[in-house]
């Protein structure tokens, strides 16, 4: 069966045409059998509704409704909530996407019909609320003219934030008080480059409306098989040997290539450098504010330091029955607390965001899976009860699952960040292997979660795989102000 084309003849009506045809080939199904029942709509309610009151609940009622399959363009995201025979409960996000009918279609194994639903335009003057952001890492530009046309193609796809990535491992591109320049830029670790990558995104990002922070990787040190060179500053590992993760058989974390070699959250100088580098970049830049990652343990078999340990039975003075787990979260915990108040100590406005692991905890009994609390000692949850972040980034990096609370299903792990997170939630996004319609349902999912907005991973993805054009046009249609602001 042809589909309904879209236009903007359409009749906008309660009861709606039934589809003209009927698939043919439907096979042997019973003739009796729900699968086998061609839908047949008598009526949608409402019928239109304004992106300012999405999600909405769309109630189909009709026959036939009960083993339908549900679809709908990519700018809208129909989820079933209940259905009957006779009765269809949907719940239909909207945000993106142009104003203008469009259709909701229900199909089975007896044919299809299908439902008008129009999107109504915005007011002349008015936007939507929510933070759109976009990760553009290290590894993203080498060039001036590099950072000017991420800035521009972040802007003209409808972004208004931007994570801008200036330290990778223990290094910077940006002008460090404590840290070498990175060799990313120039070949050499601690040779300027002659421009200033930090210094161009804020400049460029200010022209075009976009909120700029500084990404920093908090806990990776190096990256090689070989220790870092001398360069000036000294790199963290060469000034402080100590300050490397220890496993539990006491051995020092390796040079391995390929792989990161991790400063320990558990010795204060850690702590104390990062903090300082936080402050050093709001109070050198006009940033909006400071973006952590890497901000956890690589996992359960590190770091077994002599600082680690000491604050640990410190603590167990205390409290005896102080497990080393929760030790390890809380010296996290303490490594963010310390970054904040060095940072608005610097500059009171300026915001501290973090990208956190897509799984707190594993509720639902999921097999192999890794989770922020158990794994890698991150407690973001205890970070938003304390106020110790304005911002906090789950990354979701999986797919909506074909029913909800499968394994790794983007859609409940999105519902279940949104009604756990008190402070301002982006839900994260992992591009590489999405299509626009892909992109544009993860997103409009995210809304219907309640979170403030997403954040994109990464810039290159979007590149990789021409999907500004797509997320103009559907995601980001209207315009947004950003959440907070």
């Amino acid at each position: 069966m042809p589909q309904r084309p879209v236009g903007r003849n359409w009749r906008v009506a309660l009861t709606l045409a039934v589809a003209a045809s009927v698939l043919s080939g439907c096979g042997d199904a019973h003739p009796t059998s729900p699968e086998s029942r061609r839908p047949v709509v008598a009526a949608v309610s409402p019928s239109t509704a304004s992106p300012l009151a999405s999600p909405v609940e769309l109630r189909i009622t009709g026959s036939g409704l009960a083993a339908v399959t549900v679809s709908a363009p990519a700018w809208l995201y129909p989820e079933v909530l209940g259905r009957s025979d006779g009765d269809l409960l949907l719940r239909v996000g909207f945000r993106g996407g142009p104003a203008g009918p469009a259709w909701i279609r229900l199909q089975s194994a007896g044919g299809a019909d299908s439902v008008a639903f129009t999107v109504q335009p915005l007011a002349t003057g008015d936007s939507l609320t929510e933070t759109r952001a976009l990760w553009v890492s290290r590894f993203e530009y080498a060039t001036e003219q590099d950072v000017r046309t991420a800035m521009q193609r972040a802007a003209d796809a409808g972004f208004n934030v931007v994570y801008f990535q200036v330290r990778g491992r223990a290094d910077a591109f940006y002008r460090s008080s404590f840290e070498p320049w990175a060799a990313n830029l120039t070949g050499t670790l601690g040779k300027d480059p002659g421009w200033d990558p930090l210094g161009v995104a804020v400049e460029e990002g200010r022209k075009r409306g976009l909120a700029v922070h500084a990404w920093i990787n908090a806990f990776t040190g190096w990256a090689g098989s070989t220790p870092p060179p001398v360069s000036v500053p000294l790199h963290a590992f060469l000034e402080h040997p100590d300050w490397a993760m220890v496993r539990s058989d006491s051995t020092v974390m390796p040079y391995v290539s390929g792989d990161s070699r991790w400063l320990t959250p558990g010795h204060p100088g850690v702590r104390t450098r990062l903090a300082r580098v936080a402050a050093d970049i709001v109070r050198r830049y006009d940033v909006d504010g400071v973006h952590l990652d890497f901000i956890r343990y690589p996992g359960t078999d590190y770091s077994y330091d002599g600082p680690s340990l000491a604050a640990w039975d410190s603590a167990k003075a205390k409290e005896p029955g102080l497990g080393f787990d929760e030790m390890r979260r809380r010296l996290v915990t303490r490594s963010v607390a310390e970054t904040r108040d060095s940072m608005l100590a610097a500059s009171p406005t300026a915001e501290l965001s973090a990208a956190v692991w897509g799984i707190y905890q594993n509720t639902r009994g999921w097999s192999n899976v890794t989770t922020g609390y158990s794994t890698i000692f991150q407690d973001a949850r205890a970070w938003d009860q304390q106020g110790i972040v304005d911002v906090l980034a789950p990354m979701v990096y999986w797919t909506i699952a074909s029913s909800y609370g499968d394994r790794l299903d983007y859609a409940w792990l999105a519902d279940d960040h949104a009604a756990a997170v008190k402070t301002m939630l982006l839900v994260g996004m992992y591009v590489p292997g999405m299509d626009g319609t892909a992109l544009a349902r993860h997103i409009e999912r995210a809304r219907m979660a309640g979170a403030e907005g997403s954040a994109v991973f990464s810039y290159t993805a979007l590149n990789d795989a021409n999907l500004w054009t797509p997320l103009k046009s559907w995601a980001f249609h209207w315009p947004a102000r950003r959440a907070g602001s």
